[in-house]
């Protein structure tokens, strides 16, 4: 093409799908097609090297394998220094990152790029130099999610995100439109000729569909503006605006929440030493080390319990058990609350290996004090995985004291048990967890630890709720001796229904009891709403605010809620949530009960969730049933409060 950039100056356009391909050496792409053994299963690292000696070996490969090993360190080498692609140091190598540049350097002063490529550049913590090349020249961005699978045999439940990014010339000052959620190429034209009436569209429609109908508002028009605010809230302190993080943002109306999160004077970052975040013990190393193995059983104690992401939930500790053979996420039973005795402890994956005193040594530490183990402490756990396309994103609860957790799991211990309640109860909150979503990103990290405003404003409303959603069985007894108050026995309910007495909060005494907890679905599920209106509050939001969030940015939640039934005792009767199997009847039994206006009726079970079980039950449903609105449950909390 010698004469085009002879004539031209470079090319006008370049178009490009570049591989999404990290640069990095496989040994199970080379050594499987000897062996599957290498791909099929999981070894330990021991057992891999005994393997690629007894195969290379057997089948005289050894050149074959040092030259693929070559090959592949040799082109990770070239693509990863400095001298060949400056732009992108520090970050982890991918090929599609090497094409941008490189169509910077061929194109024409005026020529224009678009590429397809993963959303990697806008969300890498290392990557703040290369957003500084990209913003100067990026002028659309189109987050798309392969629900509608524009790429075949690739949707991952979901968690496919591409772009498309178009980029033009450098600009002193950057201009980007960028959208997201978008699973239809069309939408976009659809948005740029929308007239901007109207409420803007969620993420799916009201026939739960994914929605692929167009709105102005859902382009976000980018300047160097935004992009300080997105530093502030995302990036550590002092990152320039052209080094900001961009977020997966739904509708321009949602920056004012943003702006809110950013105008809160305290992080939890700038409590520098006083709270400790950690992955506990590393599923595969901790085994390796013999410090925890696998077995699924009862824990003898509380020390012997090691949490896996499933057994807890938004504010329940206790949401799942494992079943007595456990070998998928979903081979675990919802506990049913009221039922659980004062000492329970749900089945556990993991045990220790080792001796209490070798366990308890390495078991991480805080920095402040005495350094105690983490395990001396109640904190924060969270899944470390965020489902970003289901119900709810952050899912934080309270663990007790003597349990761990694998690194499925993230906890935050604090040295001040005011900020673990008040943390808490934001973290529970819709707010929060809408915050986290905008990040785009899959794994929980200390930077959003770090980037989480501490509501020092709010006052103890949020945090007995916390206490009364929290404390289930004997083992927060001491949480809740420690931060009782009489405040406890004012408190109300937000809205007036049979089901919500607001005898169970006069009864409350400072000895904790299992009358010291909600159980029932409806007092729970009330309970999060009243949590998530204290908080928007306390951040400054509208109700309009808070409603448009919940509309827009958790279509599963929407869906699961408008098809969740309660009796009038507040036991969900039926539910849609493909997250409470078994809770409920089945779709079939609902058919022929769900229209009754009175009675009861009942379903027989095996409930294998106790020590000594299986064993038989009997539930009990009161007609008539009914439903709840959350949009309409959030105005009248937000009345009464």
């Amino acid at each position: 093409y010698a004469d085009i950039f002879h004539n031209n100056g470079g090319f006008d356009l370049i178009l490009g799908n570049p591989p999404w391909l990290k640069v990095e050496w496989n040994e199970g792409g080379v050594m499987g097609d000897h062996n599957p053994e290498f791909v099929i299963h999981k070894h330990s690292a021991s057992k891999l090297a005994e393997l690629r000696a007894e195969t290379i070996d057997n089948l005289n490969i050894k050149e074959q394998y040092l030259r693929a090993y070559e090959e592949a360190t040799g082109t990770q080498g070239f693509l990863n220094a400095t001298q060949n692609y400056h732009e992108l140091e520090g970050m982890k190598a991918n090929l599609y990152k090497c094409f941008l540049p490189q169509a910077w350097m061929l194109w024409k002063d005026k020529g224009v790029s678009a590429f397809l490529h993963p959303e990697g550049i806008y969300d890498d913590p290392k990557g703040g130099a290369f957003r500084r090349e990209v913003y100067s020249r990026l002028r659309y961005h189109f987050q798309f999610e392969n629900e509608l699978t524009l790429f075949t045999g690739t949707n991952d439940h979901g968690r496919l995100k591409f772009g498309i990014n178009v980029f033009g010339p450098i600009k002193e000052n950057p201009e980007i439109f960028t959208m997201a959620n978008v699973f239809l190429p069309r939408t976009i034209d659809a948005c740029f000729e929308h007239d901007g009436k109207g409420p803007v569209p969620g993420i799916k429609d009201d026939e739960n569909h994914w929605n692929v109908n167009g709105h102005r508002d859902r382009i976000i028009h980018v300047t160097e503006k935004d992009l300080t605010l997105f530093a502030k809230l995302y990036d550590s302190d002092g990152t320039p605006a052209l080094e900001a993080r961009l977020p997966a943002l739904h509708a321009t109306t949602l920056l004012s929440v943003l702006q809110k999160f950013a105008d809160q004077p305290v992080k939890l970052g700038d409590l520098e030493g006083q709270f400790y975040s950690t992955q506990h013990w590393n599923e595969t190393n901790a085994q390796q080390d013999h410090t925890i193995r696998r077995e699924t059983r009862f824990p003898k104690d509380a020390s012997e319990l090691i949490l896996s992401g499933p057994h807890f939930h938004v504010g329940n500790p206790l949401y799942k058990t494992p079943r007595p053979v456990c070998e998928a996420n979903s081979h675990y039973d919802v506990l049913d609350l009221t039922e659980l005795p004062d000492d329970y402890l749900p089945r556990t994956n993991y045990v220790p290996d080792c001796s209490p005193e070798e366990y308890l040594k390495r078991t991480p530490r805080v920095p402040w004090g005495d350094k105690k183990p983490v395990t001396g402490f109640y904190r924060i756990v969270t899944s470390k995985m965020l489902s970003q396309s289901g119900e709810r994103t952050l899912q934080p609860a309270i663990a007790p004291m003597k349990v761990g957790h694998i690194d499925g799991a993230y906890s935050v211990t604090f040295s001040d048990e005011s900020d673990l309640l008040l943390s808490a109860g934001c973290w529970m909150s819709l707010t929060y967890d809408f915050f986290l979503k905008t990040t785009g990103m899959g794994n929980f990290r200390d930077s959003h630890t770090k980037s989480m405003p501490i509501l020092r404003q709010l006052d103890s409303s949020l945090v007995n709720r916390v206490l009364v959603m929290v404390c289930l069985t004997k083992s927060y007894a001491q949480l809740w001796g420690s931060v009782w108050s009489a405040s406890l026995n004012s408190e109300r309910w937000l809205k007036e229904d049979a089901r919500l007495k607001n005898s169970f909060y006069l009864n409350l005494s400072p000895e904790w009891s299992r009358d010291c907890a909600l159980r029932t679905d409806f007092e729970r599920r009330q309970a999060l709403v009243e949590i998530d209106v204290l908080v928007a509050k306390a951040l400054g939001l509208t109700l309009d605010e808070l409603i448009t969030i919940y509309r827009v940015q958790f279509p599963v939640m929407r869906q699961y809620e408008s098809d969740t039934w309660y009796d009038r005792n507040g036991r969900i009767a039926f539910t849609a949530s493909k997250g409470l199997p078994g809770v409920g009847f089945s779709r079939a039994e609902w058919d022929n009960i769900k229209d009754l206006k009175g009675g009861s009726v009942s379903r027989k079970i095996i409930d294998d969730t106790h020590p000594g079980g299986p064993f038989e039950r009997v539930i009990e449903y009161v007609a008539p049933f009914d439903r709840c609105d959350r949009e309409e449950d959030y105005c009248t909390a937000w009345r009464n409060y």
